[in-house]
Formats: C-alpha cells, structure tokens, sequence
C-alpha cells in the first residue's frame, strides 16, 4: 500500500475546487441571494441524493447521448449500476413521479453540487454547483415568466441593470426553421447539437460540422444559416412553414408579453441561435449572460444561468413510475454558482458579502482578561476572532488586514483599567476609545 502522496496528487482533482476564508464567504453570500429570491417567488426548497441509479439519468427521455459521454459512472459493492448526477433536473423528474401526490403547480428550488466529466476552461469546472427553480403543472408562458422576472432581478441585484442579457428562443420554432431548411426529421437532434455550439466554435465550425457529422447538406446548412440570420422574430416566423414552428413564434410573443407587463422585457432578447444542447427541452429555451464590459473584466464568456421547458421528460419518469401516460409541462432555470462566484469575485461585488467583522488583539494581557470582552462582542451580534498566538501589534494588523477583517480591536492594560476597547477601522485607518458596548453598535453598523 503507498504511504507517500507526490505534491501533485495533494492537489484537488483536477477540475474540483477548494474555497475558505473570503472565497467561501462571498459564495455563501451568493447562495443566501439566490434562496431569498427564490423564495421570494414562492418556489420551496428540494434536496436529492449526489448520485442516481444510472438507469434514470440514462433513461431516453433524459439528458442524452452528449452529456452521458460526460457522466461519472461506477458500480457499488452489490454491482448496482450507479452515476453522480450531471444536474438537478433529472433528480427532480424522478422524485415527482415517486411523490405523485404533489399538490400542482410544484414550484421548487435546489442547490448542490453535479457532476460532468468535461474539457476545463475559465468557469468551466468538472464539479460544480447549480442552483436551479422550477414549475411543474404549467402550461401557459406565465411560469417562464415569472422565471424570467425572477432571473433579471437576481441578475440586477448581482451586477446592476443593462450589465446582462437573458436570451431566448423556442424549439418548436428552431424545429420549424430545420424543417423549412430542408433537414429531415431524425437529423434535426443532431443539428441542434451543432448549433448549440455557435457561441462556442463560430459559424464556420458549427457549419463544418453540420455537413460533416450531423448529415445536413451544403445547401441545407446554407439555407438553415440564412433563416437563422433573421434577428427579427416577425421575420423568421413569416419564412417558418409548420404549424409547431408558428406555435413557437406565438409562444415567444406570449411570453415577451408577459414580460412587458413585469417590467423586465429589456432585460431579455430574442436570440434565433439559441438552441440548448439537452434534447430534453420542448419549446422555450434560455440562456443569461454578461454584458460585454464585464465579460472583458471577469474573463467568462460562457452562461451564467440557463434553462428552458420540458414538457415530455417529467411525462416520461411518470410512465416508468406508474404505467400512465401523463402530460407533465414543466419549466426551469439553472444558476451557474461557480461561474457567478468567479464573476461577483472579479467585479468586486463579493464585497458585499459577509458581515463586518472584528479581530481583537491583546496587547500585553493574558487570553482570560480580554475573554469576557470577546464574547460580550459576539454576545452583541457582532463576529468577533481574537489573536491566539500571541503575536506583536503589527503581526496582529496584518493577519487580520490578510484575513478580511473590518476592523481591529485593541485591549491592553489601559484599555482594561479604562473598561473601554481601542477599534482601529482597518480600511479608513481611523481609531476610537469606546466602551465596548459602544464598540459593538459601531462596528455593526
């Protein structure tokens, strides 16, 4: 048995990552965000297990042949066929149709970690955390809309108003444009997956690959890029032939209705493109992204929160569960948290997270006499760390400056003869003597 790491393999797997300290604080202030908004929506709270019986996240109404080549699989000690979950929708389709007794609509939320077994780049990592809402028992564009409202508020609270764009677009629509483009009915999955990639590779190689790989002729591709040019929704449904096509546009303009009416309809774009690589997805499809400024600044280009509807997947799970054939519409949208802790990081928005917090530092005194004087701080509500290791004034500043700290408390003998407490605010450098009942309602301002 090896006793002995190398300095590599002491490092986290490659794609993970480990946060603490200030990291960890602006992810928690993330995630206590987006609960609030979606709370704030009306939408409860759901957690699954981390993996699934590979037959559920492999069931042909799931995610599909591309994310599977991504999927980590192994078998337990019974020879059971297991995965880590590569999102939180599946899970969430396999827990409604073992509770079919939810009251509908079933408005819920997740967080947690998945799993893809991907290429790595900036944001891009193989462990990652989602944080996704969805509606279950709805029909209409009014659960998009409501998810759309709730998106661009979570967005605007994040980075400030025109600093993203939610795109949108419909498959029933792409369909109808792959359709009118002449590209045959069993082909169209694989085109979509091509075109999914646009933002990715470019023009060029999603069309390369549409000839090469997916079947698509040089005139079809021609003809698909020449409908898919047409940024005007009005146009392109005037070119779409069929009916599921035009059903599409009417959803779109439904939807782009409804969002005038929640005062958020310029936070989002029609996006012909737009396809969502999942085959799960049956109409409505959206994707969240920076403006081009922070793009520049946080160095991620890709999504920051996607979605869309899924009517048949639920559908599906429900007829594995229980033999009936039942019509389950359902919406969602995904929060990148990685990707959105990466971005609030870089923008300086993670600032915001965490209290104002305290870093006493004894000169002089034994630990036990400026105890008390510690947890009458925390006692006040105020988060309160105290120097352990003895150290000199100065070492004392700058471990608390390294550590995030706000403010640094000093408590000597004159302090204590004093009953009062010296607070030095680390970023202004200003000092005052106050008792530390005066301190306490100071530093938690």
């Amino acid at each position: 048995m090896k006793t002995e790491l190398s300095e590599q393999e002491l490092q986290a797997a490659r794609g993970t990552r480990d946060y603490s300290g200030s990291a960890k604080r602006a992810r928690d202030y993330l995630l206590d965000e987006l609960k609030a908004a979606f709370e704030l929506y009306g939408f409860s709270p759901l957690e699954t297990p981390a993996f699934e019986n590979y037959s559920v996240l492999s069931a042909k109404f799931a995610g599909g042949e591309e994310i599977l080549k991504e999927t980590y699989r192994f078998k337990d000690q019974g020879g059971r066929e297991l995965a880590l979950r590569y999102d939180l929708t599946v899970p969430l389709c396999r827990f409604f149709a073992e509770n079919q007794s939810i009251a509908r609509p079933f408005k819920r939320y997740a967080i947690g970690s998945v799993w893809r077994d991907g290429p790595l780049k900036s944001g891009r990592y193989r462990e990652f955390s989602q944080a996704d809402v969805d509606t279950l028992g709805v029909v209409g564009m009014e659960a998009e809309a409501e998810i759309l409202a709730m998106t661009a508020g979570m967005l605007t609270k994040l980075f400030g108003k025109n600093n993203f764009t939610i795109k949108v677009n419909n498959r029933k629509l792409l369909d109808g444009v792959l359709e009118t483009a002449g590209v045959a009915s069993e082909k169209r999955e694989g085109a979509l997956l091509a075109l999914d990639k646009l933002e990715k590779i470019g023009g060029p190689a999603v069309r390369e690959e549409l000839v090469a790989k997916r079947g698509v002729s040089e005139k079809q591709a021609e003809l698909l890029f020449e409908l898919l040019s047409l940024e005007s929704l009005e146009d392109l449904e005037a070119k779409v032939k069929s009916e599921s096509g035009k059903q599409g546009a009417k959803e779109l303009k439904q939807l782009f209705s409804l969002l005038e009416s929640m005062g958020c309809a310029d936070s989002v774009a029609f996006s012909p493109t737009l396809s969502r690589g999942l085959n799960y997805y049956t109409g409505t499809v959206f994707e969240a992204f920076l403006a081009p400024a922070l793009v520049k600044k946080t160095d991620v280009s890709s999504s920051v929160a996607a979605g869309g509807r899924y009517d048949k997947l639920v559908g599906g799970f429900v007829k594995e569960a229980t033999g009936r054939d039942e019509s389950v519409p359902a919406v969602g949208i995904s929060f990148g948290v990685d990707v959105l802790c990466d971005c609030i990081g870089a923008d300086g928005a993670a600032s915001a997270a965490g209290p104002k917090r305290a870093f006493v530092i004894p000169i002089k005194v034994e630990f036990a006499k400026v105890a008390p004087i510690v947890q009458s701080l925390r006692a006040a509500g105020v988060p309160t760390g105290v120097d352990l290791l003895g150290r000199a004034v100065g070492k004392g500043i700058e471990f608390a400056s390294k550590q995030g700290f706000a403010f640094a408390v000093f408590i000597g003998t004159q302090e204590l003869d004093a009953k009062k407490v010296k607070v030095r605010n680390l970023e202004s450098g200003e000092e005052k003597l106050l008792s530390v009942k005066d301190a306490a309602e100071l530093m938690k301002k």
